[in-house]
């Protein structure tokens, strides 16, 4: 049992407690109780001492959207229109991946999210060259993620290169036969991830449902994403995006959907009556002109909706910590009204509202007696934070992944003081750039 004293607990409940000179009680794993320094030191006087030296201290960050594999594609396709984006870079280059690659890449970003504050990260769609070999380095790290593996059928004149194409049968039973070796679901587990935009396949989604409810997956897809994507459900007789998932029943599952900046009227009142959640990117978004969600709508309505930071390829950064601070500026602009998205609701986007977004609300994204010892702190002792007088504002609007000192997960240190416990730095960037020059190679770009 230790306990990590003298620091400031914002704890990211629906109460917005604060402790100041507070002290966390970690035992297994999981946090046995909170209060001040003085009531935990008589309370529990034989835990070990971890001093925090009056940082602030978060419940870890939960990125609930990221493509790994595109780790390494960051400023090689920006400021693009996305059939160029697509079929000129980001296709080559994927299709160009072996598992040695793709890992490096995926070194790559864990060392960049878990320096910057990310304790639980969703892996939208991992291709046949790497779910096993990921699941085990994921396990290795400590981290905490939730894996999908991509779900596709293959379809007639569809521009997905061949080395990006799998069969309905032989992706669910990669997914399945990897979900065989998950000892620890609330650590590392398996997902399934369908392949939707620009694939429309009402059969997809009812093979998926099927697996879902025979093996217990929850799976995340891309939604909405495109007016092309809905004129497809339109032309199938359904009224709006939102019928669809009624119809088909994806609001009955666990579905993490992602982006929805083009659903429906009446759209938001079906998704608060279900059960799914939604993955918001405001930096993606933005960068790639998809269109406006409404966020704020969904939040009124008690929609989960999370916060992530897409690919490397498309944001350019993991930091979800500024990603947040995007988001709550993007709708305070977007709708003129500043008082929008506030600073301590888009910081529990990241916390308490992303850990129900991944269907994890009882287990993390707050700090309480029962919760997963997940947490991070954060220095306050320079000019940018000054004056504290709203600390969930100093965070989300003065601070940013590089303030990040200290990360635990399940009460083991996955960074102290700005340097990592899990990864040699210079190791993994010297291997991702090295993996770089072989796909550059690979794709003749």
């Amino acid at each position: 049992m230790k306990r990590y004293e003298h620091g400031t607990i914002l704890a990211m409940d629906q109460k917005g407690t604060i402790i100041h000179d507070g002290t966390l009680v970690v035992d297994g794993g999981q946090i046995v109780a909170l209060g001040t320094t003085a009531d935990m030191a008589q309370a529990y006087p034989q835990a070990q001492r971890v001093q925090l030296g009056g940082k602030l201290v978060l419940p870890g960050l939960i990125n609930n959207h990221f493509h790994l594999a595109q780790t390494m594609f960051r400023g090689l396709a920006d400021d693009m229109v996305l059939e160029p984006w697509l079929f000129g870079r980001i296709w080559p280059l994927q299709s160009a991946h072996d598992t040695e690659t793709f890992l490096a890449g995926a070194r790559l970003a864990m060392l960049e999210m878990s320096k910057t504050g990310t304790t639980t990260f969703v892996e939208s769609m991992v291709i046949h060259y790497g779910l096993e070999a990921l699941f085990e380095e994921v396990s290795r790290t400590g981290l905490r993620a939730r894996l999908a593996k991509v779900v596709m059928e293959p379809m007639a004149g569809s521009a997905l290169p061949p080395a990006l194409t799998e069969t309905l049968e032989g992706s669910l039973a990669e997914a399945r036969s990897c979900r065989r070796k998950v000892t620890d679901a609330d650590r590392v587990d398996i997902w399934l991830g369908p392949r939707w935009t620009g694939m429309y396949n009402p059969g997809l989604i009812e093979a998926v449902n099927d697996a879902m409810d025979t093996d217990g997956f929850a799976s995340t897809m891309h939604f909405a994403e495109s007016p092309e994507d809905v004129e497809r459900i339109l032309q199938d007789g359904y009224l709006t995006p939102g019928d669809f998932l009624q119809r088909t029943g994806m609001l009955e599952r666990n579905y993490l959907l992602i982006h929805c900046p083009w659903l429906g009227e009446g759209d938001l009142d079906r998704l608060a009556r279900g059960r799914a959640t939604v993955a918001h990117c405001p930096v993606s978004a933005m960068k790639g002109s998809m269109g406006y969600a409404d966020i704020p709508g969904m939040l009124e309505r008690n929609i989960a909706v999370g916060i992530g930071t897409d690919a490397p390829a498309c944001n350019n950064t993991s930091d979800l910590l500024a990603e947040i601070k995007t988001a709550a500026l993007l709708h305070k602009h977007q709708t003129g009204r500043p008082d929008v998205l506030p600073a301590a609701q888009a910081l529990a986007m990241g916390t308490r509202i992303g850990a129900a977004s991944i269907f994890a609300g009882d287990t993390l994204g707050t700090l309480a007696p029962g919760k997963k010892a997940d947490f991070i702190t954060l220095a306050l002792d320079w000019a940018a934070p000054m004056p504290e007088g709203n600390l969930p504002a100093a965070v989300v609007y003065a601070l940013c992944g590089r303030d990040v000192c200290d990360v635990y997960v399940d009460g083991n240190a996955v960074v102290r003081q700005g340097e990592s416990l899990i990864y040699d730095e210079e190791r993994i960037q010297r291997e991702a750039r090295q993996a770089l020059e072989t796909l550059l190679k690979r794709a003749d770009l």
